[in-house]
């Protein structure tokens, strides 16, 4: 009965689709067995989809629709889900090192604690998601967006984040140690105690930004605007390219650590 049942549902979703490129007995095979490594899924329906800890390693799954899709604890290892449709999808504690998902809709998904290590995310929208403990170390997330997100102890080690945008995202306990951030925008983000040493932060905007607590030794912040921006016990030893004109609009305390012959008023005063 179940095997008619899932035979029938994958003749539907195959008669329905748009997008025909997928392979039909590779559809039945991950709806019969939540396993389908290499497998030819490229424009699939598979919206709202209970997948957990389902065995997609290596799949093809461009273009395709996995709105509200369960894929927790799944194996996504190079999987390619670039332009997918992952909106409210839960991908929690899920494994995607090495995926595509260049220009992938992600917004509000769930993906706490999920392996994004050196993962394509170039373009992607990730806006209002929640990426708690994630990890992007050495991922490619140029001109990505994570407006509002949250990315609470996310690390993003060694990767490339230029022209993303973090406009009021939360980021406390963030490490982004020696990460490429060059033209990001973190506008009113939350980067309390968050980690950007040796980050390259040339021209990022951190306006009304708080960084109490940040550490920023050995950056790079030429042309880094911090107006408004909140620096209470921050670290900014031996940052490079800072100049007082870019600390007068901000404002920080007594514990703020800055390079030699800088100053700052503080947030109090």
């Amino acid at each position: 009965m179940r095997a008619s049942i899932v035979s029938a549902v994958v003749l539907f979703l195959a008669a329905t689709s748009s997008a025909t490129a997928f392979d039909a007995r590779d559809l039945e095979k991950l709806t019969s067995n939540s396993s389908c490594g290499g497998c030819d899924l490229r424009g699939a329906k598979l919206q709202s989809m209970d997948l957990k800890e389902a065995y997609l390693k290596g799949a093809n799954l461009r273009d395709s629709v996995l709105k509200q899709i369960n894929l927790s604890d799944a194996n996504l290892i190079e999987t390619d889900m670039r332009r997918s449709d992952l909106e409210k999808a839960t991908l929690v504690s899920a494994d995607l090192e090495y995926a595509i998902l260049q220009d992938a809709d992600l917004e509000k998904a769930l993906l706490t604690n999920a392996n994004l290590r050196r993962t394509d995310l170039r373009g992607a929208d990730l806006d209002s998601a929640s990426v708690e403990g994630g990890k992007f170390q050495e991922a490619d997330i140029r001109k990505a967006n994570f407006k509002r997100a949250n990315l609470s102890q996310a690390n993003f080690s060694d990767a490339k984040v230029t022209d993303v945008n973090f406009k009021r995202a939360t980021m406390i306990g963030a490490i982004m140690t020696k990460a490429e951030l060059n033209n990001a925008n973190f506008t009113r983000a939350d980067l309390t105690d968050a980690r950007l040493d040796e980050a390259d932060l040339r021209h990022t905007n951190f306006y009304r930004a708080n960084l109490r607590n940040t550490v920023l030794s050995g950056a790079r912040l030429s042309n880094a605007t911090f107006w408004g921006a909140d620096l209470s016990g921050a670290n900014l030893r031996d940052a490079n390219g800072l100049e007082q004109e870019q600390l007068d609009v901000a404002c920080g305390s007594r514990e703020t650590v800055l390079p030699k012959n800088l100053s700052i008023r503080d947030c109090g005063a």
